[in-house]
């Protein structure tokens, strides 16, 4: 792992072999990782606005896009989570803690192993009961990560906005979070076939264009609709 290069993956600097241990080295991350930091958000010690959060989903995103669809063989990290998600001096996200990770050959369209692993909660269901790995692992993580911060807000109500944390209310973001939100929920669909691909992930996040008056036009969102509409239609005729 300590070859590959991307803006949002963090890879390994040095390995420091000694006779009690090994160093592993990495580039030093100043706001520490995602689940900390969005527990010290809960506590009133740090904010996260809408851009921040989104800028983290979109570079989340593009580091599995490369790592599934641009890298070869492709690389499934099988552990993403908040913990594994550092956050550096401009909250870039930067993937990290590729001790689980599998590759997955060219020609093959998944790996299986004989038994599960990673962090519960964040496991793709599939996975549990076929312990096949494919990149639809990573994407339903991504999907629990991106829904952690919605759901702390929301248990039970018809109403999607009131997943919207209330200190984002009011700067109109709110059309483009609830679209977040919605492909979050197309991540974590139960059957793994149906959920988009990294690039598709990527795709539809780009669409959101965070711009100084926070408009977004229905172009974008209908371009978007149809980018994991046309995903669905390529999976069902193949």
């Amino acid at each position: 792992m300590g070859q590959i290069r991307h803006m949002n993956l963090l890879p390994l600097l040095a390995h420091l072999p000694r006779p009690d241990c090994h160093y592993l080295v990495y580039e030093y991350m100043k706001n520490g990782n995602l689940q900390d930091y969005l527990q010290q958000v809960t506590e009133g010690k740090r904010e996260l606005d809408w851009r921040a959060w989104y800028k983290i989903a979109l570079g989340i995103a593009s580091g599995l896009e490369y790592l599934h669809m641009s890298h070869s063989p492709r690389i499934i990290h099988r552990d993403l989570t908040p913990a594994n998600i550092l956050l550096d001096d401009e909250m870039e996200a930067r993937i990290t803690e590729f001790g689980l990770a599998k590759v997955v050959p060219d020609a093959h369209t998944h790996v299986t192993t004989s038994n599960v692993a990673g962090t519960l909660g964040y496991i793709d269901p599939e996975y549990y009961q076929t312990f096949k790995i494919t990149d639809k692992c990573d994407i339903y993580s991504f999907g629990v990560i991106s829904l952690v911060k919605w759901m702390r807000n929301v248990m039970t109500s018809d109403d999607p906005k009131r997943a919207i944390d209330s200190r984002l209310l009011g700067n109109g973001y709110e059309e483009q979070m609830l679209f977040v939100l919605k492909v979050a929920c197309f991540c974590t669909l139960e059957n793994a076939k149906e959920r988009p691909n990294s690039r598709d992930v990527r795709c539809m996040l780009s669409q959101i264009m965070v711009s100084q008056n926070a408009d977004i036009s229905v172009d974008h969102l209908v371009h978007a609709e149809l980018c994991h509409e046309r995903y669905l239609m390529s999976r069902t005729t193949s």
